[in-house]
């Protein structure tokens, strides 16, 4: 027990020494990414959900609309003046800022189009069972369509039947 959390321990400290290594050597990617990705922050930051689905949607299409100032950087000069040259450009703060509007646009609405898909998908199953159902009184009578009213009213009859039946017997004895 005591070798897998030394062994986590020492998993976390070698990737954190990897990933702060990595930052070292490219700051300018970091610091545009950083920068790019200030939606995701405040998406998570106000994320209540164990599940993060808001940060997941905002962040996934704000990564995507913040990767083209990477490849910029990456292909023309990984330098900081690069990076502020393509931070202090508007098309690049629209393209980061639309992309990430996009995905709270999809945290908002689909959970309305999921509702209206799943409500059709009941009802078409309702009505499946309606059919069946109908079926089944037809094969087998009123007494399995669960409706109570019929039953009672069913099982009231044959009960004063009954009683009429054993009212002539007791007067046919006499």
């Amino acid at each position: 027990m005591a070798n897998r959390s030394a062994s986590a321990s020492a998993t976390k400290a070698v990737l954190v020494m990897v990933v702060a290594g990595t930052m070292i050597f490219t700051l300018p990617t970091v610091m545009v990414l950083t920068v790019g990705m200030i939606p995701t922050f405040i998406a998570y930051a106000t994320d209540r959900r164990k599940e993060k689905y808001k940060t997941v949607s905002v962040g996934s299409l704000n990564f995507v609309g913040a990767l083209p100032l990477l490849v910029t950087l990456w292909t023309k000069d990984h330098s900081f003046d690069m990076g502020f040259s393509v931070l202090s450009d508007p098309f690049n703060w629209l393209m980061v800022l639309g992309s990430s509007s996009a995905g709270w646009t999809i945290y908002l609405v689909a959970p309305s189009i999921v509702s209206i898909f799943l409500q059709a998908r009941i009802e078409l199953s309702v009505e499946r069972l309606k059919k069946r159902q109908v079926r089944l009184v037809e094969e087998w009578g009123e007494g399995v369509s669960g409706d109570r009213k019929s039953n009672q009213s069913g099982s009231s009859l044959g009960n004063s039947n009954k009683e009429q039946e054993d009212v002539g017997d007791a007067g046919s004895a006499q």
